[in-house]
């Protein structure tokens, strides 16, 4: 017996390629880590639009990191690692800081890839502020920085680098050992909340027809009435 399911109309079918056109993406952050290049230990910064959180309790992250090192359009590829993946890969931590839209004008610095010898201190170049962690100190000798100037901050410890089969990202997940944030965001949990949704910025990826034009969002807050909540919303003040 079929199942009574209507023939699809208005519905324009595309290449399973175009879901990185099609799924929203998450808010961008800027993930610190820090590791050994060339003899030293140097800090690094990188902007991921594939960071959630895929567990309250114990309260984990999960961001998703490509094999190879990002080129710059018109350059050849790559068999490179990404340095924030080579980081976090040596010492197991990073930091999670989502920035507000103010910082929209670091994202060419913050972004730009470097061979693993020639590692810059993006964090420098961008005039950005390193600040000590809160927990990371008391346990690592060796931790990255806080972001003084972003709104948020996740310390994370990693708990597994999983690539699944043919995939080209690593699946790099993270326990949150310690969170914190700006005092301009306020002190009620649904204020934070409120101020953070109008000062975040989201990236949708740049424009098929122009690879330099990107499509950047903020979002406005809106309230709606439910009859359904779940346990797991209920926030802990």
């Amino acid at each position: 017996m079929g199942l009574l399911y209507t023939k699809p109309s208005g519905k324009i079918e595309v290449s399973p390629d175009w879901t990185k056109y099609l799924l929203a993406t998450h808010p961008v952050v800027f993930i610190t880590t820090i590791g050994k290049a060339s003899g030293r230990f140097k800090t690094d910064i990188a902007p991921f639009a594939t960071c959630l959180d895929t567990s309250y309790n114990p309260p984990y992250v999960q961001i998703s990191c490509a094999v190879n090192q990002h080129v710059e359009h018109g350059q050849q590829p790559t068999k490179a690692k990404m340095n924030t993946f080579l980081n976090i890969n040596q010492n197991g931590l990073f930091i999670v800081n989502v920035p507000p839209r103010e910082l929209l004008s670091k994202l060419d610095i913050v972004a730009k890839p470097y061979p693993r010898g020639k590692l810059e201190d993006k964090i420098v170049l961008a005039k950005l502020t390193k600040i000590e962690p809160f927990i990371l100190p008391r346990i690592y000798g060796i931790y990255p920085p806080l972001i003084a100037e972003c709104l948020v901050h996740l310390e994370c410890k990693v708990v597994d680098i999983h690539r699944p089969k043919g995939s080209d990202h690593y699946n790099i997940t993270g326990q949150v050992v310690d969170a914190s944030y700006d005092e301009s965001l306020g002190r009620d949990i649904d204020e934070i909340r409120e101020r953070l949704v109008k000062r975040i910025w989201h990236h949708f990826g740049s424009k098929a027809s122009n690879p330099n034009k990107r499509f950047i969002a903020y979002l406005e807050k809106d309230e709606i009435a439910t009859s359904v909540t779940f346990h797991l919303e209920k926030a802990s003040r």
